[in-house]
């Protein structure tokens, strides 16, 4: 099954968020949205806020939360098929840190780590097949 891959997300640690995004939001006239994903992190957008269009999250480094921080850093990739691509993930030998699960903002997601040790996740809206 071909998957439908976008990347859409690129997670950053700073110890400063508001800093980043008042620079973004200044410079290139980025949108600034505060109220999605938790109390430690910053999404910064470059356009409409869909699929379709690259952002950058802003996360508070003095703010992770243990059963949080192992999805907060690196990149994150839309696919069609969260579960199937786990299955694919896991059958190549790839190891997930959990199996996918939903998070409460609307989103079904996993995460894996590249060989240099980036973080990626991997998300499905919920509703969306």
């Amino acid at each position: 099954m071909k998957q439908n891959n976008r990347l859409v997300c690129i997670n950053v640690v700073t110890a400063d968020p508001k800093r980043l995004a008042a620079f973004y939001q200044n410079v290139l006239g980025a949108q600034i949205e505060e109220s999605h994903g938790g109390p430690n992190r910053i999404e910064i957008w470059f356009g409409p806020k869909n699929d379709s269009t690259v952002c950058i999250v802003a996360n508070y480094d003095a703010g992770f939360q243990k059963q949080t921080y192992h999805a907060c850093q690196g990149f994150e990739f839309r696919v069609d098929d969260v579960d199937g691509a786990y299955e694919r993930i896991c059958a190549l030998g790839i190891k997930a840190e959990e199996a996918p699960r939903d998070l409460p903002w609307g989103f079904r997601f996993f995460h894996i780590k590249d060989p240099d040790g980036n973080g990626i996740d991997l998300v499905q809206a919920l509703g969306e097949e």
